[in-house]
């Protein structure tokens, strides 16, 4: 009889929930309640080393950290979120070859701001020149469903990939020169990323081309040091403006698109009325 009776107790206490959780069960709701708290409260760290030091306390992810960026439309949090994680791995600071430009940092919160506004529902990232994948990280944080790096440093890329390994499929590293490299490649992406990776403007200007010529339709191209315009213009077959700085082209119906950020953030300039195979051709 008493059998029964604690056996009809445990059903019963098992189905209200008065079961009590195991140690391992209690933890991780704990972590999880840490972690949502951590979220909640993110905005008011606004120094820096007090972010990433809390980042660790709770061992919050990267994959997390994705998410909640994601979720949350504020750039200088974004930013701040990515810097967090990111900006502390290594990097190369010595270019694998004399003609390209080594591995540098710069202020994170001008990328996340131009890219967010220049970004018109594009849903693939690259980065040509991509160092140790900080800006594929962060595309991924700004809602990318993929982002590709073409980077001409192994051991960058050796870097990168250990980084970000947790990643793939959704980030794919390839070792390459821009210049050499099928071109087939930039058609990959919709939204193209590059910090002018090469430091002679004459080859720089036939990379531009290169990705130009097979920009997506619908596709966006967001060069941050454009300084080569005159030795651009040399080879297109028609003038773009020798602005310095931030310079997006858009590809829209056949034709093209600049905008100079400096100037206007949001509004873009037709470069010329006629489809690029039009002008192509003359």
């Amino acid at each position: 009889m008493k059998t029964i009776w604690f056996t009809t107790l445990w059903a019963t206490c098992l189905l209200a929930g008065c079961v009590q959780p195991t140690q391992h069960e209690t933890t991780e709701k704990t972590t999880e309640q840490r972690k949502k708290e951590f979220l909640e409260q993110a905005k008011t760290f606004g120094n820096m080393a007090k972010l990433k030091s809390a980042i660790r306390k709770i061992d919050l992810t990267e994959r997390e950290v994705v998410a909640f960026c994601r979720e949350n439309d504020d750039m200088a949090m974004r930013a701040k979120m990515i810097g967090a994680v990111f900006s502390d791995n290594e990097y190369e600071e010595k270019s694998a070859t004399p003609a390209y430009w080594a591995a540098h940092r710069y202020n994170l919160s001008k990328f996340v701001e131009t890219v967010t506004i220049n970004r018109e529902g594009q849903t693939t990232f690259m980065d040509i020149g991509s160092g140790n994948g900080e800006k594929l990280f962060g595309a991924l944080c700004l809602g990318f469903q993929k982002a590709y790096g073409l980077e001409y440093s192994p051991q960058s890329v050796q870097t990168s990939k250990r980084l970000l390994k947790q990643f793939a499929p959704e980030i794919d590293i390839r070792q390459g020169d821009a210049l050499t490299v099928e071109a087939s490649f930039f058609q990959k992406a919709d939204f193209i990323y590059m910090y002018s990776p090469i430091k002679d403007n004459k080859l720089m200007a036939s990379l531009f081309k290169r990705v130009l010529e097979n920009l997506q339709e619908g596709g966006v191209l967001l060069e941050v040091r454009f300084v080569y315009g005159e030795e651009l213009n040399n080879i297109l077959p028609y003038s773009l403006p020798t602005v310095r700085g931030w310079l997006a082209i858009k590809k829209e119906a056949g034709k093209f698109f600049y905008k100079n950020i400096a100037e206007n953030a949001y509004g873009y300039t037709l470069i010329d009325g006629r489809a690029w195979q039009e002008l192509k051709a003359k």
